[in-house]
């Protein structure tokens, strides 16, 4: 992300802004997230890399610095605005969303109200994880995936290989079109946790294209119903499809005549195939095309598309 840097400056605390000062931006610009833990080094990974950092710059992970205590509550006051209570419903959701997509997860203890989190108190640490918006990364497999018409699909990856990433560029072309292949269509996103938008205060901080309509921070599924009943989508788009509830809503969509396109976390499909609820969904026959992405050669990897019996029709 361009300028990282210079955002990240203004929700860190003292000591460790004259830190972040020291780094050359390309570590951030190329960062993918970083941690922040209670007495445990800090560290950003980027590129598959881990880095620590001191006061004199990169080291090694004996001599990076620790955050303290104080650190940690100064940087819950930046994040929050001052505010922490006008960010509760987030907080007990584990996380903030901050401005260009970023969203901070937040870990601490988790106080429960009628066996719901209420808040998370005594904050341990933070996890600031950077959004990739690559126009274009899904140009190899789109036609796959809209040509002759527009399939069922299911992205499948492992955490942090890019799958929000692609996601996002399929739902902007999609949402264009493209001229000469085929004609941009209506989208709607549910988007629970502001990654695929980056939504902050109702501005779109990632290009889901000149069709698309955002719900965000709502369970997907209440999304869905929301979606179709107002929007009159042609695809609903969404990540990590994971509640029974989800599937449930998903078959509503297919019923009421709409494509849908989201993702799953699975290691391949192999993996995929072992999982209860990918199960539940396979019973209703819904998807038709499979994208399996992997850390192969970089995040992002595409290792092929697949149809609705898991017959490759495209090896990259």
């Amino acid at each position: 992300m361009k300028a990282f840097k210079d955002f990240i400056l203004g929700y860190v605390c003292r000591d460790i802004k004259k830190i972040f000062e020291t780094i050359d931006e390309f570590y951030f610009e190329n960062a993918e997230e970083i941690r922040i833990r209670l007495n445990k080094p800090m560290y950003l990974r980027g590129g598959g890399k881990e880095y620590f950092f001191n006061s004199k710059g990169i080291c090694d992970i004996d001599s990076a610095y620790i955050p303290k205590k104080e650190d940690i509550n100064g940087i819950m006051e930046l994040i929050s605005r001052f505010s922490v209570y006008a960010f509760q419903e987030e907080i007990k959701q584990g996380f903030i969303t901050m401005p260009k997509g970023v969203r901070v997860g937040i870990c601490g203890k988790a106080i429960f109200e009628n066996g719901q989190v209420k808040t998370i108190k005594n904050i341990s640490g933070f996890n600031f994880r950077i959004p990739r918006e690559i126009i274009g990364c899904s140009k190899d497999i789109i036609d796959f995936i809209a040509i002759p018409n527009i399939f069922h699909t299911l992205i499948i990856s492992p955490p942090c290989c890019g799958k929000t990433t692609l996601l996002r560029d399929i739902i902007r072309t999609l949402s264009c079109g493209i001229k000469g292949k085929f004609d941009g269509v209506n989208i709607g996103v549910a988007d629970e946790r502001s990654e695929i938008g980056g939504t902050f205060f109702g501005k779109e901080e990632n290009d889901l294209g000149i069709r698309t309509d955002v719900i965000d921070g709502g369970r997907k599924e209440n999304s869905i119903y929301m979606l179709l009943r107002a929007m009159s989508p042609r695809v609903i788009a969404f990540d990590e499809i994971g509640r029974p509830e989800e599937v449930k809503a998903v078959c509503d969509a297919v019923n009421s005549g709409v494509k849908v396109i989201c993702t799953i976390h699975s290691e391949n499909i192999d993996d995929l195939k072992t999982r209860y609820i990918f199960k539940k969904i396979k019973e209703k026959n819904i998807f038709q095309r499979y994208i399996v992405l992997s850390s192969r050669r970089g995040p992002g990897t595409i290792d092929g598309v697949y149809d609705e019996d898991f017959k490759e029709i495209k090896k990259t």
